[in-house]
């Protein structure tokens, strides 16, 4: 499998992960079921992918399960009047359309929709940014054998990064690793898109770089406009001592940053079982989720010894 395309993969399964977790509440909490979409676009990936799911509202008598909506009819735009059938992967439960039928551009916008029994007709849209020069720079730092956590103990690097902001608009940044892996699934499906959860564990690496906080390495250019930014990532950002380092700079739309920042930053109460229902950025018409885009630009560092 193309390497670009499993990365989409596994970035729509962890925003199904984790919106799994959550429901949008409105003022009526015994609210329909609402459908979910999660699709991104971008000149970097051969195929543009579109995941649907169903909300599962809280306080119900008759609580839904969450499940892939696999007969449902999704297309896709770039003039909002002649629209491209999206075809559906059985595997992974996905809607795409290759490049080479539907071809994605800087700088320009495009619609989507999807429809299904069941559901409202949901739609949204984005816009493609522009790849800005950003002069990014890495310095990996000296090696380090200080031991700061009881488990960790490899010699590892305390890397920093820094770019400097476009002037003049809008800009939003995020960085992400080659690393990727599945060591196994926590869920699986049926043939009707029903999630199966089992006991077995699910790992994922899904490339999202983390700073010396454990933060994410979601950025916005608010307040910073034109100047040079910097950030120093976590010391577990070294892939396990390999000797190339890859990195992915990546530059957003609002809508994909608004999203994945709303994502993380209620992250961190994830582990309360009392927790609130948490409610996410969306941009999707009549249901939830995200349709963003992005483009990326590849790095390599060799590390020295």
């Amino acid at each position: 499998m193309d390497m670009y395309r499993l990365f989409f993969y596994l970035l729509l399964v962890l925003s199904i992960t984790f919106t799994s977790c959550f429901t949008y509440v409105d003022m009526e909490l015994n609210q329909n079921p609402k459908m979910v979409l999660h699709g991104y676009v971008s000149p970097q990936m051969d195929t543009t992918i579109v995941t649907l799911t169903n909300s599962a509202p809280l306080f119900t008598a008759n609580p839904l399960k969450v499940r892939f909506i696999v007969h449902a009819i999704v297309e896709i735009s770039d003039d909002n009047y002649h629209w491209e059938k999206m075809d559906f992967d059985t595997l992974f439960c996905v809607y795409f359309i290759p490049q080479a039928r539907f071809p994605i551009y800087e700088g320009k916008t495009y619609h989507v929709r999807a429809s299904a029994t069941g559901f409202e007709t949901v739609y949204s849209y984005c816009t493609v940014p522009y790849f800005r020069e950003t002069y990014f720079k890495m310095d990996m730092g000296n090696p380090c054998n200080i031991k700061h956590e009881k488990w960790f103990d490899e010699t590892h690097y305390h890397p920093k990064i820094e770019w400097t902001d476009y002037a003049g608009e809008d800009n939003y940044y995020t960085f992400m690793n080659s690393s990727f892996y599945l060591a196994s699934w926590n869920y699986d499906w049926d043939e009707d898109g029903n999630i199966i959860y089992t006991d077995s564990l699910f790992k994922y690496g899904i490339g999202f770089f983390y700073n010396e906080n454990w933060k994410t390495c979601i950025y916005s250019d608010h307040g910073k406009d034109g100047q040079r930014m910097n950030d120093k990532l976590h010391y577990r950002s070294n892939l396990y001592n390999m000797e190339k380092f890859v990195l992915y700079e990546v530059q957003t739309d609002k809508h994909w940053y608004m999203y994945h920042k709303s994502v993380y930053d209620s992250e961190g109460g994830m582990q309360f079982f009392m927790l609130e229902p948490a409610q996410f950025y969306t941009n999707i018409r009549n249901g939830y989720g995200v349709f963003g885009a992005f483009v990326m630009r590849k790095h390599s560092f060799e590390k020295e010894n």
